[in-house]
């Protein structure tokens, strides 16, 4: 039993200081009219894509591997929990379809997409 809490307070400690890391990774993301700002990340797994289609977590480099088991231990933990896939302007969406097979592998099925805000649609 104390097994099992300890590796909860490790997963949630290390979800944690990557859900805060999350948008650490630069990326020149897409630009829309009708991005809306939020600033609660709290419920949010946070996966970036640079423009060559390599996933991060925070700001490190992940393998497909890891980021599959990722998402399952988040999908058990976080059953409301939200991905949040930033992808770079340019990056093949290929790499992005891969992530949300992933992330439907693992029963996650909302998404959120990542873009800057511009001045509006007027």
């Amino acid at each position: 039993m104390i097994d099992m809490v300890f590796l909860l307070l490790v997963f949630f400690m290390t979800a944690s200081a990557m859900s805060q890391a999350g948008s650490k990774l630069e990326l020149e993301l897409p630009e829309s009219a009708n991005a809306k700002v939020s600033r609660d990340y709290s419920d949010r797994l946070i996966v970036s894509l640079d423009a060559d289609g390599q996933v991060y977590l925070g700001a490190s480099l992940i393998e497909e591997e890891g980021l599959s088991r990722i998402l399952s231990e988040f999908r058990r933990e976080r059953s409301k929990g939200k991905l949040s896939i930033r992808a770079a302007k340019g990056t093949p969406f290929a790499a992005i379809r891969k992530v949300m097979g992933l992330a439907a592998e693992a029963g996650i099925h909302d998404y959120l997409y990542a873009s800057h805000e511009t001045g509006g649609a007027g």
